[in-house]
């Protein structure tokens, strides 16, 4: 990282402070790969390296978000189209006439509820949404009740009944040209991952403790809005084809101009996020940058060198992915160490600004 002396010093810094062993990180300028590497360790005697497969939790929401657009352009859904219309368990309840482009917005009303993952099935999942009571007006992000429902939208259009992991992979991902990202694989599949697979740990009174995400089942269940895994270079890959428009690097259109559009400017502005306890503009499913609302108090920003065109989606304590349009910058990167939010909150802003500043990129 010798080119990237400010960001590695910013990686240094945490490892320092226990908040990591290792980072992954990815940085393009217009589609060209000015960075890849892994930093420190992923685990003891394990190296970081660049096909690492990292933890992103919900900086990979954006990929789903995605697929449903994509139903959206094929006409089998609209951003208008209620649970109830695709979902027949939902209709009569509570949550029947929840929106897709609620749910993208974080504006469905639906209560932060433990959805069990990952001890409940997928079904199991889905009933305790199912059961909830009331919504609550307004506007807060949802972790992971939320996208259970897209998850289980596509698979309810899907005419071949492939599971949520199938369809993403094989009608988006491969699209874009990523095969090494996987949200829950087969358990007999992570013997010939084990190699790339790191340790995770959770700062604990001071101390990194070992982190269950490490175990067989956090990684084999899928969760649509929070296990992905993979290099984070997969993630610039997705990054880069919104850059250019919805078009992959090989030419081939995965999205529409305006779908990209429409994902990546202002759904909900000047909106006070319950959950986030800050003020957050969003697109589809993705944050847009929210300095204006205050630049070192904005959770999961984009550090105070982002343009106001800036768009992406953080990961809980671990991961970050993000586009700068102004500078057709694309940045991704992922901790294995998931530290307190304050922590998180200044090594996220600590590692973004210092590729801006690596970069020379000021505005």
């Amino acid at each position: 990282m010798s080119d990237f002396p400010k960001t590695a010093a910013a990686v240094q810094h945490g490892i320092e402070r226990r908040q990591h062993t290792g980072v992954q990180i990815y940085v393009s300028v217009a589609g060209q790969c000015l960075l890849n590497v892994g930093f420190g360790m992923a685990a003891v005697n394990q190296p970081m390296t660049p096909s690492t497969m990292m933890l992103w939790r919900s900086a990979g929401k954006p990929l789903t978000s995605a697929a449903i657009l994509r139903l959206c352009e094929q006409g089998r859904v609209r951003l208008n189209t209620t649970l109830a219309d695709v979902i027949s368990a939902t209709r009569g309840l509570v949550i029947s006439d929840v929106t897709i482009r609620q749910i993208l917005t974080h504006t469905s009303g639906l209560p932060l509820i433990e959805t069990g993952w990952p001890h409940c099935t997928w079904d199991d999942t889905l009933a305790r949404i199912y059961g909830i009571r009331s919504l609550i007006p307004g506007s807060a992000y949802q972790p992971q009740a939320t996208w259970f429902l897209l998850g289980e939208i596509l698979q309810r259009v899907d005419s071949r009944q492939r599971s949520f992991s199938t369809i993403l992979a094989e009608d988006l991902l491969a699209l874009i040209g990523i095969d090494d990202v996987w949200c829950g694989p087969a358990a007999n599949h992570l013997k010939a991952l084990a190699d790339r697979l790191p340790e995770f740990s959770v700062t604990d009174r001071g101390k990194m403790v070992r982190s269950d995400h490490s175990a067989e089942l956090w990684l084999t269940q899928p969760s649509p809005g929070g296990n992905f895994r993979g290099p984070v270079r997969e993630l610039g890959r997705f990054y880069e084809m919104l850059l250019n428009g919805g078009v992959n690097s090989t030419g081939k259109t995965v999205l529409q101009s305006e779908t990209v559009a429409g994902m990546t400017c202002s759904q909900r502005t000047g909106m006070y996020d319950d959950t986030m306890q800050h003020v957050v503009d969003l697109g589809l499913g993705l944050f847009l940058d929210s300095n204006r609302y205050g630049t070192n108090t904005v959770p999961y920003g984009f550090g105070k060198y982002c343009s106001s065109r800036t768009f992406g989606h953080g990961g809980a304590q671990c991961a970050m992915g993000f586009c700068d349009p102004a500078h057709k910058l694309v940045v991704t990167w992922a901790a294995n160490g998931f530290c307190n939010e304050p922590q998180h909150q200044r090594r996220n802003r600590a590692i973004n600004e210092a590729v801006y500043e690596d970069l020379s990129l000021f505005i």
